[in-house]
């Protein structure tokens, strides 16, 4: 697979003239949800061979996207992902903690992750997952999903979860894969088995609108004490001048 998508990934550095930096699979694959039919995510950040472009009144395009059958693409201009960065962007998280990478650019990949594990805000990552977590419960309570749907929904309710608690447990970024999270983080024995069942029934996509009511009830009532940790966490540190380096250290070269 992974020599499939590096080949696609190369003829489209040809194709619109860029060098890719980095590119990774997201998605349930780097969740460890994936089944069989799962469509594959791949996501990379490029830069423009023609550095005069960043010059000119017409901007070069800063998203590329490419639907190759199975595949999905998009890519992110070095300004478009450096200013996301800034923002401490969860997409550029999940991107840059994926286990399964396609292409690396090893100087820009090593400043990108250290900037993404020093100075990234805990509190603005806790905030984004709260938020998904909290409008999948409101989801669930909608009785017109169809299965697939529902299934769909408790996996980003459970693994939002176990993304918040990791954060706030442990202060630091947490891994994707889901059952390294269950490994992590402490939860009772049988919302343990809950999640496990649900993420199993994921990746063989076996269909249920069932799941107990005590799910609901447990995850809800964990609700306030997660809205009062956010208060405590950090807000992440200065980057823009270290982002502006590696910019420049990048276009000053040409040729990465």
């Amino acid at each position: 697979m992974k020599e499939n998508l590096i080949s696609i990934l190369r003829n489209l550095e040809k194709k619109k003239n860029i060098t890719i930096l980095m590119a990774a699979v997201t998605g349930s694959h780097s969740f460890g949800l994936s089944s069989a039919n799962s469509d594959i995510d791949v996501r990379f950040i490029y830069v423009h061979n023609d550095r005069r472009s960043y010059l000119s009144l017409s901007q070069p395009d800063e998203v590329i996207q490419l639907n190759e059958g199975f595949c999905d693409v998009e890519g992110w201009d070095l300004f478009k992902t450096s200013r996301l960065t800034l923002k401490s962007n969860p997409a550029l998280f999940e991107l840059f903690q994926s286990p399964i990478q396609l292409i690396v650019q090893p100087d820009y990949c090593r400043v990108m992750k250290g900037l993404i594990e020093e100075c990234y805000s805990k509190k603005a990552l806790v905030h984004h997952y709260y938020r998904m977590m909290t409008g999948n419960l409101q989801q669930l309570t909608k009785t017109s999903s169809s299965e697939k749907k529902v299934l769909k929904t408790w996996v980003q309710v459970y693994r939002s979860y176990l993304v918040l608690q990791y954060l706030i447990l442990f202060r630091a970024l947490p891994p994707l894969c889901v059952w390294e999270l269950l490994d992590s983080v402490l939860i009772d024995k049988e919302m343990k088995s809950r999640m496990t069942r649900i993420f199993t029934a994921k990746q063989k996509e076996e269909f249920s609108k069932h799941e107990s009511i005590k799910s609901l009830e447990f995850l809800e009532g964990k609700l306030p004490s997660i809205k009062n940790e956010i208060t405590k966490l950090p807000i992440g540190k200065h980057m823009e001048q270290d982002l502006n380096q590696l910019i420049w250290s990048i276009l000053k070269e040409g040729d990465v």
